[in-house]
C-alpha cells in the first residue's frame, strides 16, 4: 500500500503524458481545411439588414476565399451573362480619385465608386467570386467547378447570372458589381479604359466581383454615366489591376483588383 501511495505521483504523470501523445496524434490526423477556412472580417448588414443571406466563406480555390477574387482558368472561370434585364455595377477602374475611388473603411470593406452599366448589356462573372452561398453551390452544380459547362464554353447560363438578372443575389442591393467590356470598348473615344493589366505585389486590394452596391444619383461628367457606391470586401495578397500604374495609391485608396496566379496551375 505504501508502495502505491510512493508510485502514484509518477503513474499520474504517465497517464497525463499518454493523453498528450495521444492528443497531438488525433489532431496530427485531423485534416487542416477546418482550421484553414477562410473567416470573413466583414458583413453585409448594411446592405441586407434582416433579410436571410448566406455569405460563401468556401475555399473556392487555394490562393484565396472567395472575395479575393481568384481567376485560375479565364476561358472556363468568366462565366458569361446574357439578356439581363438588370443594370451592373463596373469596377474594374476603380481605386485611385477623383471618380471612382476606393477607400478602406475599416471593417473589412472597401468602399468604392464604380460605374453603372445599362440593363442589356452582356457581362460576366468569375464562378469562384460569387459571395452568396447557396447561389455559388447552385452555380457550381450546374456549371462545374471550373465553370465549362455554361456559356461562354457551354451551352448553358448559369444560375449565378439569373440571381444577378433577378436582383436576388445580395437582399438589399440596387445592384451587382461584375464585368464588362462596356467601356473597354470605347477606349478610342476613352483611351484610359484600354485593358491593360498591371501585376502588383502582396498588398490590400478590393475584391469587388458580386459585390453589392447602392445607387448615389451621381453621374460621371465624362461618360454620362450614373456612379453607384459598392461594398466590396478587402483582401491582402498579390493580384493585378486592370489598367497600367503605380501599385500602391498611398493614403486610405487601394485598388479594386483580381489575382490570376501565374501558369493557371488550377483549383
Amino acid at each position: 500500500m505504501r508502495r502505491l501511495k510512493k508510485c502514484y505521483p509518477a503513474i499520474v504523470m504517465v497517464g497525463l503524458l499518454c493523453l498528450l501523445v495521444v492528443g497531438l496524434v488525433y489532431s496530427a490526423d485531423q485534416s487542416p481545411a477546418a482550421a484553414q477556412l477562410p473567416r470573413s472580417t466583414f458583413d453585409f448588414g448594411r446592405y441586407t439588414k434582416n433579410k436571410p443571406f448566406r455569405l460563401n466563406t468556401l475555399p473556392t480555390t487555394r490562393f484565396g476565399p472567395p472575395w479575393a477574387d481568384i481567376v485560375t482558368n479565364p476561358k472556363s472561370n468568366m462565366l458569361e451573362c446574357q439578356g439581363n434585364t438588370a443594370a451592373i455595377a463596373l469596377c474594374y477602374y476603380s481605386g485611385p480619385g477623383p471618380t471612382t475611388p476606393c477607400n478602406l473603411d475599416g471593417l473589412g470593406i472597401a468602399n468604392c465608386t464604380c460605374y453603372e452599366i445599362p440593363a442589356g448589356q452582356p457581362y460576366m462573372v468569375d464562378i469562384n467570386a460569387i459571395l452568396n452561398l447557396d447561389v455559388y453551390l447552385r452555380t457550381v452544380a450546374a456549371c462545374g467547378k471550373d465553370g465549362d459547362k455554361c456559356l461562354p464554353n457551354g451551352t448553358r447560363q448559369a444560375p449565378v447570372c439569373d440571381a444577378i438578372n433577378s436582383n436576388t443575389l445580395i437582399p438589399g442591393a440596387d445592384l451587382i458589381s461584375t464585368f464588362s467590356l462596356y467601356l473597354e470598348k470605347r477606349k478610342k473615344e476613352y483611351p484610359q479604359f484600354a485593358i491593360q493589366p498591371t501585376a502588383c505585389p502582396e498588398a490590400a486590394y478590393a475584391g469587388c466581383m458580386t459585390a453589392p452596391c447602392k445607387r448615389t444619383g451621381k453621374k460621371d461628367p465624362t461618360t454620362g454615366l450614373p456612379l453607384v457606391q459598392c461594398g466590396c470586401p478587402t483582401y491582402t495578397g498579390p493580384y493585378q489591376v486592370g489598367t497600367s500604374g503605380q501599385c500602391d495609391l498611398g493614403g486610405n485608396y487601394v485598388w479594386s483588383a483580381a489575382y490570376t496566379p501565374p501558369h493557371n496551375p488550377g483549383n
